[in-house]
């Protein structure tokens, strides 16, 4: 081996020679890039440019951050006390119109239950006779009341339950009845004198 490189010297020394030059000029190429990005980050960083300083950018975006989150919490211990609040507000509503008395139409009565999530409240009670009106009002706690329910009351306190918001007419199915018995009796007629 030593006598293949005495033999070519030269050609070994032109290759080192080369090999060098070459590596010398990818350690310049290197070194002009790593001062480019060493100018790039600078720039940025430099505190005299607020604009492109990120380092101060991030610290104040990091602040927001921590603002906001606080922001957030109080925001959700607020709605959880609203939601405590609210369990004791009304939020079930059952309404009950019928006729106090027969020969008066109308279905002027009511009963209201107005309930919270608890199932506690008042029911309303509104009588209507010829002579006036008269309102009654009795507490409702877990959904019983300590004095005694009439059935239209009890209604209205199983509507409010059920969360229907439909209004109860008792009387409604009778009222529809006599309605097809009239129409019937009206049609018998019409026929028998054609």
């Amino acid at each position: 081996m030593l006598a293949f490189i005495e033999s070519h010297i030269v050609a070994v020394v032109a290759a080192v020679f080369i090999l060098t030059l070459v590596m010398t000029i990818a350690f310049l190429l290197a070194m002009l890039e790593v001062r480019r990005l060493k100018n790039k980050f600078e720039r940025f960083m430099r505190p005299n440019s607020k604009n492109h300083n990120i380092e101060m950018q991030l610290t104040e975006y990091l602040e927001e951050v921590r603002d906001i989150k606080k922001k957030n919490d109080g925001i959700f211990e607020d709605i959880e006390d609203i939601k405590r609040v609210l369990k004791t507000g009304i939020q079930k509503i059952g309404i009950v119109k019928y006729n106090t008395l027969e020969e008066i139409g109308g279905e002027l009565s009511y009963a209201i239950a107005l309930l919270d999530q608890n199932d506690s409240g008042v029911i309303l009670n509104s009588l209507y006779y010829r002579d006036g009106c008269y309102t009654y009002a009795k507490q409702i706690i877990a959904g019983d009341c300590l004095t005694p329910l009439s059935e239209e009351e009890k209604e209205a306190i199983k509507a409010a339950r059920n969360n229907s918001s439909n209004i109860i007419f008792k009387e409604r199915m009778i009222i529809k009845k006599r309605k097809r018995e009239l129409l019937r009796v009206k049609n018998t007629k019409g026929t028998s004198k054609g």
